[in-house]
């Protein structure tokens, strides 16, 4: 049996309750830099990376967008070469420092270092103000273009930013951000118009274009000040679904030193100028940042979406990346979609892909997901519809994926899908899967940038000295389980401001505690069970963790988004759930029926339909739905009960399919059913 990571012996502790340190056994060395044999450079940080490719692959294509016509159609990838970019970059780091936009001042945390707030989609000008402040060492605060005015408030506060580069889309809330943060000065616009600008000065915001930036820098160049490797590279701000968002410092030295561990599997290794990536996941997530960090290493292209993620599959014709990272929710979408339509197609179709599956799945047992006829016949087909065709790798990473999407992805595109697990206080790095290994469930084998060990969850009954772990009625061997924790020279520096935080994150030994828990498998590699952090005690005394509810509960087709809800002074948790539309509306035309696409104004006015079904299944939950739909929909009886019923089967399937598994409907309690129409504008 091969052996997947290396227990090193003496490191357990029983009496403080830790197990055993777990490190990397594929042959790579820890290392804080990475050694670019062609060019014999030292790579130490994400400057140093992006001058090193602009070195060697000077004229050769890096950064592209669709232009987008009047009509809203976009046109195909125009490309900037790496020399337009890093000249672009430059001028822009100058510009900043000639305007006085991002000074530096007294703060030891981030080594006295000016800063930018960058709060925008992924789009060229999103990297090239990035590797503009890295040439003059400014760091950079990314923020999710889906942040509304209070969060990017806060991030303005916490970090007192002068200089926020925004796109039209995000402007607003920008705009709005300055009545209550005084240190906002200026606003950098990657897209203009004289309304926006009006709109910026009138606030008593200065205003300047990307272009105009860059046009100072040129006019009066600044030589490079590049940063060291304990610098920082960048903030990557949580959620703050607990509280307060923490900006998680990440060091130049972090991502190198992540990435070097990295390519000691396929996915990093083998990383070339001949691949392409399509730039869709956000920028601000240390994923994105990592694959885009590889990307550059091996002087690969960069295509960005167009800002639409309903037409990503657009883009994807258009690109024909060859690396696809992604996230499982997205993930099990494609698996979802491309399923449904077998099933729509139906006859000798669906006949064929069933054998074809069934014939690929059984070698994915043998460590093979190809296959010289059904490849061919029929999954190159599906493949090159999707506009994934030209695909080598896929990774996963950010959350769990079904075993049984990531044996779909494995047999359909004919490459290997790679999961990975990290955290943004990991640097995006801890575990990926290893070469060869097809067997789903598992996050793979440690990285050789960090250690991993488990420690006791006594309150939640996971010790490090489990031997076996209850799934349901399966019993899976196990050599411990705990929470995870971290050491290495990927684990941050710390949360912004947040002393008492980051004491509770990393103990005085330097140990990072994930909150997550996990358990060793016998063969070395690590699978997550469950999550020590946002868990409560119900009024009955009974634990629930709702994320884990929420994993289960978008397992079901028919639901897109889950959101559960907990009190403990109560004896019930409420689950919130979005439909999938694509799927009710297949459910509906099945059954002769037409259903608009959720959200379709048909009269101009829409109304909310509000449903809850309590699920008198001992205290476990109820289940509320809520979705936007056109008032003239409700109006016919017909379509009323048709939503009902289709929500009705929503709770049913998810309940019987991922919540209840082997349960039958005769054993169902009687449901209750309530819809309240609510009026909106």
């Amino acid at each position: 049996m091969p052996v997947f990571s290396h227990e090193v012996p003496g490191t357990e502790d029983a009496e403080r309750g830790w197990g055993p340190s777990h490190r990397a056994c594929d042959g790579q060395e820890p290392t804080l830099a990475i050694f670019d044999e062609q060019s014999g450079d030292q790579v130490k940080t994400s400057y140093e990376n992006f001058q090193n490719a602009r070195r060697k692959f000077s004229n050769k294509p890096f950064l592209g967008h669709r232009p987008i016509a009047s009509d809203g159609s976009a046109g195909p990838y125009v490309w900037s070469t790496f020399e337009e970019v890093g000249k672009r970059a430059e001028n822009f780091g100058s510009g900043l420092l000639n305007l006085g936009l991002c000074p530096s001042r007294p703060d030891p945390e981030v080594r006295d270092r000016g800063m930018l707030g960058i709060y925008a989609k992924n789009r060229p000008e999103w990297v090239i103000a990035e590797q503009g402040c890295f040439t003059q060492s400014i760091v950079t605060v990314p923020m999710y273009d889906t942040l509304g005015a209070e969060s990017v408030a806060y991030v303005v506060k916490q970090c007192n930013l002068k200089t926020v580069v925004c796109s039209a889309e995000t402007a607003k809330s920008a705009i709005n951000c300055k009545a209550c943060c005084p240190s906002l000065e200026c606003l950098i616009l990657m897209d203009v118009s004289e309304d926006l600008r009006s709109q910026v000065t009138a606030a008593g915001l200065r205003v300047f274009s990307v272009e105009e930036v860059e046009k100072e820098g040129a006019a009066k160049p600044r030589p490079h000040l590049a940063p060291l490797p304990e610098d920082i590279l960048t903030f990557c701000y949580t959620s703050g679904t607990t509280g307060d968002p923490k900006g998680v410092l990440v060091t130049h030295e972090n991502l190198a030193s992540a990435f070097g561990a990295s390519r000691g599997r396929q996915p990093f290794t083998t990383l070339t100028g001949d691949d392409v990536l399509l730039s869709y996941l956000p920028l601000p997530h240390i994923f994105e940042r990592m694959v885009q960090f590889g990307t550059l290493f091996g002087g690969g292209r960069i295509g960005f979406y167009q800002g639409d993620t309903l037409k990503i599959v657009d883009d994807l014709q258009a690109l024909r990346p060859t690396i696809f990272p992604s996230v499982p929710r997205l993930l099990t979408r494609v698996h979802d979609r491309l399923l449904a339509g077998v099933q729509e197609a139906g006859g000798l179709k669906k006949v064929l892909f069933d054998r074809a599956y069934a014939a690929k799945k059984a070698a994915l047992a043998d460590g093979k997901n190809t296959h010289p006829l059904w490849d061919r016949l029929i999954f190159s087909k599906i493949a090159e519809k999707v506009g994934l065709n030209k695909v080598r790798v896929m990774i996963t990473g950010s959350a769990p994926i079904a075993d049984h999407v990531l044996d779909f992805l494995r047999i359909v595109f004919a490459c290997p899908v790679f999961e990975g697990y990290g955290l943004s206080e990991t640097s995006g790095a801890g575990t990926v899967t290893a070469d060869g290994d097809l067997a789903p469930g598992t996050v793979g084998a440690v990285l050789s940038c960090n250690e991993l060990r488990l420690k006791d969850v006594p309150d939640m009954g996971y010790l490090r000295t489990d031997q076996v772990h209850k799934a349901g009625e399966v019993s899976i061997p196990c050599h411990g389980r705990g929470e995870i924790c971290f050491k290495g020279t990927n684990v941050f520096k710390g949360y912004y401001k947040m002393p008492e935080k980051t004491a509770e994150a990393v103990d005085e030994d330097g140990w990072f505690h994930s909150g997550d828990i996990g358990m060793w498998l016998p063969d070395g590699r690590l699978k997550i069970i469950d999550r020590k952090k946002n868990i409560f005690k119900l009024a009955q005394g009974e634990y629930v963790s709702p994320e884990k509810i929420e994993g289960l509960n978008v397992q079901s087709s028919f639901v897109a988004q889950s959101f559960v809800y907990g009190d403990s002074l109560k004896t019930q948790l409420v689950a919130v759930v979005v439909p999938d539309p694509d799927t009710a509306a297949s459910w509906a035309k099945k059954r002769g029926s037409q259903m608009p696409k959720l959200g379709t104004v048909v009269t101009g006015r829409c109304q909310e339909l509000l449903v809850v079904m309590p699920l008198a299944t001992s205290s476990f939950l109820f289940l509320v739905v809520r979705c936007l739909v056109p008032s003239s929909f409700l109006l016919p009886m017909e379509m009323h009960l048709l939503l009902v019923a289709s929500l009705l089967l929503v709770a049913m399937h998810l309940v019987t399919s991922s919540l209840f598994e082997g349960m039958r409907y005769a054993c169902w309690p009687q449901l209750s059913l309530t819809t309240m129409p609510i009026s909106c504008r």
